[in-house]
């Protein structure tokens, strides 16, 4: 294929893009949500005060939209949305794009987006997503207050710098120095003072127990992620859903395998991870309706055959239906399609019925007949002759 030659003549004012963005983010993200990405970088230049509906009003989008693709973003790690104690959007913060390892495979890259969900933010947004409205004032764009207990677990400690007699007291730890060294023998390196730092802040800080922290890098460095930073990742994403064991964590991972990359698939939402209400989802799928796979993917496949679009929300309420109407096989669906296919077809046939039996008469024909004797009629007209 002939190559093509790009020539720069553009003579105005530009607004950068990290070209790790487009390197990167860009293929795999949805198009309205690069959309807003990139507004975002082009009002940072214009002294970055923007809103909710200002951002709908220019991009053509919903106020949902927007809110979602600010979600999406915050999960990649590219922003960072301030929410007040109020549950208040209060701002967003561009961030650098996280490097990643020069040997990070390019799943690394894609389940590494899923450990920088910020589930504080996306509570209080998914709240707001039903309520905002252009008449917020752009300073200020409220969400409802939660309940206490849709209150969002509280942000994971604040990483630590440990000093170097801090790392010395540690080490002399016999559990600690066994870590450490067990830690080197998965990840295939000497640990560097980050690294160690890395170790002792998911111990020390999120309280993980040294068994647990050994099962965590056996996890990550099995499944190809040799990562400190990915580590330290699904260990925050662990502490999140409250693992304190590794039986916890065990029963989280092959959930997490075992049922979201499936439905992921189904939607074809090939660039991210699910996020905590996404999985919630999955969880009450699999666990309260006790729905196989095959069902669930069923329902996800309707769900894009009628809206053309991924939505949990809608394929829960599919599933919610088929749970009520207790579906347990994929036979029982069948049953229930045919049921509602003779209820619409015999619904069409009364519909069609009625319109006939109420057309308007055919006034063509609305009159008297005449009746003539041609007989007669020949005989006059052959003695007229």
């Amino acid at each position: 294929m002939k190559t093509l030659q790009l020539t720069n003549r553009m003579n105005y004012s530009v607004t950068s893009i990290p070209n790790a963005f487009l390197d990167k983010y860009m293929p795999s993200a949805n198009g309205e949500f690069v959309k807003v990405y990139l507004y975002l970088l082009r009002r940072l230049n214009d002294g970055g005060d923007v809103s909710i509906c200002g951002i709908a009003d220019i991009l053509n989008h919903t106020e949902k939209d927007v809110i979602r693709a600010l979600k999406y973003w915050e999960q990649q790690g590219l922003i960072s949305l301030n929410i007040t104690p109020r549950r208040e959007l209060a701002g967003i913060t561009l961030l650098s794009i996280p490097e990643t390892d020069e040997s990070a495979t390019a799943e690394d890259i894609l389940l590494s987006s899923y450990m920088e969900e910020q589930p504080e933010a996306e509570n209080g947004l998914n709240a707001a997503a039903d309520t905002y409205s252009s008449s917020f004032a752009e300073e200020n764009i409220p969400a409802p207050v939660q309940d206490e207990a849709d209150i969002p677990v509280a942000a994971a400690p604040q990483k630590h710098v440990y000093t170097p007699s801090e790392l010395d007291k540690f080490k002399k730890q016999d559990d600690i120095s066994t870590l450490l060294y067990v830690a080197e023998r998965y990840i295939g390196k000497t640990l560097s003072s980050t690294d160690v730092n890395t170790i002792l802040y998911i111990y020390d800080e999120l309280k993980f127990t040294t068994e647990l922290i050994e099962y965590l890098i056996e996890y990550c460095v099995g499944n190809n992620h040799r990562s400190l930073r990915y580590i330290e990742k699904v260990a925050l994403s662990w502490a999140e859903e409250g693992i304190k064991d590794v039986k916890q964590a065990k029963a989280s991972t092959e959930s997490f395998v075992n049922a979201c990359y499936p439905v992921l698939k189904a939607f074809g939402l090939n660039g991210r991870n699910p996020g905590k209400s996404e999985k919630d989802y999955i969880i009450k799928w699999t666990n309260s309706y006790g729905f196989s796979m095959d069902i669930i993917i069923d329902a996800c496949n309707r769900t894009i055959q009628t809206i053309h679009q991924p939505s949990f929300d809608y394929a829960d309420s599919i599933l919610t239906s088929w749970n009520k109407k207790g579906v347990h096989r994929l036979d029982d669906i069948k049953k229930l399609d045919a049921e509602y296919s003779r209820r619409k077809e015999k619904k069409a046939s009364s519909e069609h019925k009625t319109a006939r039996g109420t057309a308007p008469a055919n006034t063509f024909n609305d009159f008297s007949q005449r009746t003539y004797d041609y007989d007669a009629l020949e005989k006059k007209i052959l003695a007229n002759r």
